[in-house]
């Protein structure tokens, strides 16, 4: 079972709204009860595992994001600077967490892949203001939803 820490205060569902309706998509029901129920933090196991061309890597989780005022960690203005300010990812993915390293846990909130759960490499980065939203080379599956994501967690943090 995953535990967390170091979460936020309680949000609610009109901020999510707001933030759903800066991005014009709408999150997965398993997300949105996990901000609802937690807002960000640490959390413990926080490793996760994902196929890099055929190859096992593992990572892990430092912060979930949060909806709150503060300048770290928050979700949305971590949306602004990936989304909004630039276009640094596909149009249906937002970003969830970080691993610490510049790369970040995304989730699909797009019709093919609705609230499948992402690694999105920092050092592969695709130029989507040129590129199509189908492009998803530098994003690598680690689970079919949010829920199979967190119980998926295991050991120790290894950044």
């Amino acid at each position: 079972m995953v535990t967390f820490t170091e979460t936020e205060e309680n949000t609610n569902k009109t901020q999510i709204r707001e933030i759903e309706n800066l991005v014009r998509l709408t999150f997965p029901p398993q997300y949105e009860r996990h901000l609802l129920d937690l807002n960000g933090g640490r959390c413990f196991p926080n490793v996760f595992s994902f196929k890099e061309h055929g190859k096992v890597t593992s990572s892990s989780i430092e912060w979930f994001l949060a909806i709150y005022d503060g300048q770290y960690d928050s979700l949305k203005r971590t949306i602004q600077t990936f989304k909004l300010d630039e276009k640094r990812m596909p149009t249906q993915i937002i970003p969830i967490a970080n691993d610490g390293l510049g790369n970040l846990i995304c989730i699909s909130c797009g019709e093919s892949d609705f609230g499948k759960v992402y690694f999105w490499d920092h050092e592969r980065e695709v130029d989507y203001a040129s590129s199509d939203d189908n492009d998803y080379s530098n994003l690598y599956l680690i689970a079919d939803s949010f829920d199979e994501f967190l119980d998926g967690l295991f050991g120790e943090d290894v950044a």
